[in-house]
């Protein structure tokens, strides 16, 4: 702190009854200058004395407590503040309270910023984490407020919240997922200026709160995994989720959200660009995807696509452009969980020992490209990833056969 801090009696301007007024004397040695600020505070010289002896009583205390509390704030105000002026410490020091604002009604606002703007998926994961907030505060803190302020969450208050939820039987994953909330929710208000940054309790330092890293189970197929489930047969409903299973695998891992917003204006021959929906309004930039139409690729749209194909027709059937966000976010769902379901029956008929998914199309494509010989920086761009980092989480390594066959190699002069 480049200033000193004390209290000083402004004798010089004496009131009725020989009291004055208490005033802060603020000094800045590198600007030699000095400044007063006057408090509510009115002693008189002997009742100053008293208030500053060593064990001060009664009233005094009480004067002194109220005293050392202006000094604390006077001394938050110009800790952080590199060069020191005194215009910068008096914005600070008669700043609007910050951390007064409430977290639930912080949550809302979150929820129904992403609702309109159809991010449904994230409005219902702040939603969700919102609701198990406010339970552990009624049932765990016996709380019955509607407001619980910023202020309140603390490293120790989160580590409480946690075990709250391992004991509740909530998973790893989505206790790591409610928090993460939470924490985007302190990051948005201390963006928007409704928080201070010093009360952040998120952080690797041993006083904060640091959020458990989930370990990603690796959702890839082997190869000879991946010829059994494409050669299996059964029922309408299960070879169609292993079609659509392999046109994702087919089309760079194409997430199946983005498979449902396909139009037939987005195919170019052998060629379908598209744009991830995921990312469309969380990046300023965004880069296309173009992926090859293999002959299997081009069967799934023959077999399973619109039969009008005017270009602003959308391919499959499985959402309608006059839907709501949120309809159309439910038909995705159970779209994907009908291949789900059909996969599963599937890969049980041929042995196969996965609890597989939709994932696993979007994870094996990247992990069998690499395999083959792509660089990670060429899947990573038809992923539509925007750093390295996401695409190696994706990639499961090289199978056992590669890795004896490279080794025999390094052996070969």
């Amino acid at each position: 702190m480049e200033c000193t801090i004390t209290f000083y009696l402004d004798s010089r301007r004496p009131m009725k009854n020989d009291i004055f007024i208490v005033k802060l004397r603020v000094y800045a040695p590198a600007l030699s200058k000095q400044k007063l600020y006057a408090t509510s505070i009115k002693l008189s010289e002997k009742d100053f004395e008293k208030v500053f002896s060593k064990n001060p009583k009664g009233s005094y205390l009480e004067t002194s407590n109220e005293l050392n509390n202006i000094k604390a704030k006077a001394i938050n105000a110009a800790k952080d503040l590199y060069p020191f002026t005194f215009e910068k410490f008096e914005a600070e020091l008669y700043s609007e309270p910050k951390n007064k604002v409430n977290v639930f009604e912080a949550y809302q606002i979150a929820i129904d910023e992403n609702r309109s703007h159809g991010h449904v998926g994230n409005a219902d994961n702040y939603q969700n984490s919102l609701n198990s907030i406010k339970k552990f505060v009624k049932e765990e803190l016996l709380k019955k407020s509607n407001t619980l302020l910023f202020t309140e969450i603390t490293p120790g208050w989160l580590q409480r919240y946690e075990e709250y939820m391992k004991n509740s039987g909530k998973s790893t994953t989505t206790i790591s997922m409610y928090i993460r909330a939470l924490r985007a929710i302190f990051n948005s208000a201390i963006s928007n200026g409704d928080i201070s940054s010093k009360i952040y309790p998120f952080g690797k330092e041993k006083t904060k709160y640091k959020v458990s890293s989930v370990k990603k189970v690796k959702k890839t197929l082997k190869q000879s995994d991946l010829k059994k489930l494409f050669d299996a047969t059964g029922s309408p409903e299960q070879e169609r989720a292993r079609d659509f299973f392999f046109f994702s695998y087919n089309c760079s891992g194409m997430n199946f959200k983005d498979i449902a917003n396909l139009s037939y204006g987005q195919v170019d021959g052998n060629r379908l660009k598209f744009f991830r929906k995921k990312t469309e309004n969380t990046t300023s930039e965004q880069t296309e995807i173009s992926v090859y139409l293999t002959p299997f690729a081009h069967d799934v749209i023959n077999k399973y696509g619109n039969p009008d194909k005017s270009s602003g027709t959308l391919i499959f059937d499985i959402i309608r452009r006059d839907m709501s966000a949120g309809d159309k976010q439910k038909a995705i769902k159970n779209f994907t969980s009908s291949v789900n379901q059909g996969l599963k029956k599937l890969t049980k008929k041929v042995g196969i020992d996965e609890n597989i998914s939709t994932y696993y199309a979007r994870h094996s494509f990247s992990t069998n490209a690499i395999r083959s010989g792509a660089s990670m920086e060429l899947v990573s761009e038809q992923l539509g990833h925007s750093n390295l980092k996401t695409t190696q989480n994706y990639f499961s390594g090289f199978e056992d056969d590669s890795i004896e066959d490279l080794t025999k190699k390094l052996m070969t002069f």
